[in-house]
């Protein structure tokens, strides 16, 4: 029976240290920074990203359409069983009939390749049975990040073929290398991808959230992106701006509020993300009806230290980020894309 008592009493501490910590260690704010300013009152309640060049919509290149084998720009959109032209075929085309190709042949002519490598990976990852939700906003959100918005360019191969990109193309090549290709690039990652289960529901802490979204967005006018939701499906969108407003202040701290918590303030943050587009442009997005964003509403407690410093925090709202990320932007983009970088306007 003591045996019985001790290891209940034990297994009530275990679950009350794990329960009233501020936040789980995949949640902390300085996975992202070691220098976010944690004080509530020094941190905007509204902010918003400054260089509008970046944080562009775009397709998010599903795979059951072919991902960027999709010939978005023919009067006959496909994205299997593809007849690429040959160096022959390819010097008879006008730029009109060669702007109706997939970015991944005209990157693979741009290169002097008319056995299609590029082409024949992408085929290797796609299928018309894979779910409609899955394609690369990973690879576009980290892209859009990290990058002014492609405009249209027209490139010449080795072979003197003239190659016609729109900015979706550009676009396309551009996300396919960040999802798939970005080995060595430095990644930041807070929370785990929680696939609608309650359990890990919480390992996004929402105090973190709010030091995050304030110091990036609000102090630094830089992006990052966030699943914005905790379902199953994935979709990654880069944050824009936000709209915070005190509910309430000065609430006592609660049962699970986090140990040091003296008072408690509660937020209602309007968030607005970039967000995809279905249709895709041979001009950029920015400026137009094509740049679409999308708004998510999260209401969140707050924990405050004797300080005034944001110690922890609790998810009010049912939809709340999933996890947060960040990837610096690539350097080098290594010899089998080396000519991406022509086709940017960095």
């Amino acid at each position: 029976m003591k045996l019985l008592l001790f290891m209940l009493t034990l297994m009530s501490f275990s679950h009350a240290s794990i329960r009233f910590k501020p936040w789980e260690r995949t949640s902390n704010p300085s996975i992202m920074s070691k220098k976010f300013e944690r004080k509530f009152s020094a941190l905007p309640i509204i902010g918003q990203v400054t260089d509008l060049k970046k944080y562009w919509s775009s397709d998010y290149w599903p795979l059951f359409k072919g991902n960027i084998n999709y010939r978005w720009n023919s009067p006959n959109p496909i994205g299997f069983k593809l007849s690429s032209p040959s160096y022959k075929t390819a010097r008879k085309m006008t730029l009109k009939e060669l702007e109706g190709l997939a970015p991944s042949e005209k990157f693979d002519l741009y290169n002097g390749h008319f056995t299609y490598p590029l082409r024949k990976e992408v085929q290797t990852r796609v299928s018309p049975r894979r779910r409609e939700w899955e394609g690369i906003c990973h690879g576009w959100a980290a892209a859009a990040l990290n990058h002014r918005e492609p405009e249209p360019k027209i490139m010449t191969n080795p072979q003197g073929i003239k190659i016609p990109f729109g900015s979706s193309d550009i676009k396309a090549i551009l996300s396919y290398y960040y999802a798939y290709h970005n080995s060595g690039v430095r990644t930041y990652q807070m929370g785990k991808r929680c696939n609608g289960r309650l359990a890990c529901s919480d390992d996004m802490n929402a105090g973190a959230f709010h030091i995050v979204l304030a110091n990036k967005v609000g102090l630094s006018g830089q992006g990052f992106i966030a699943d914005i939701e905790n379902g199953k499906e994935v979709w990654n969108q880069v944050i824009f701006n936000y709209d915070a407003k005190i509910k309430e202040k000065d609430l006592p701290p609660a049962a699970d509020s986090a140990p040091g918590t003296v008072t408690v303030v509660r937020m209602l943050t309007k968030v607005r993300v970039v967000f995809n587009i279905v249709n895709n442009s041979w001009l950029p997005a920015n400026g137009t009806i094509l740049q679409t964003f999308k708004d998510n509403d999260y209401e969140y407690d707050l924990d405050l230290d004797e300080e005034g410093k944001i110690i922890g925090g609790l998810w009010i709202s049912k939809v709340r980020p999933d996890f947060l990320w960040m990837m610096r932007p690539v350097r080098n983009f290594g010899p089998k894309f080396s000519k991406l970088r022509k086709l940017l306007n960095d």
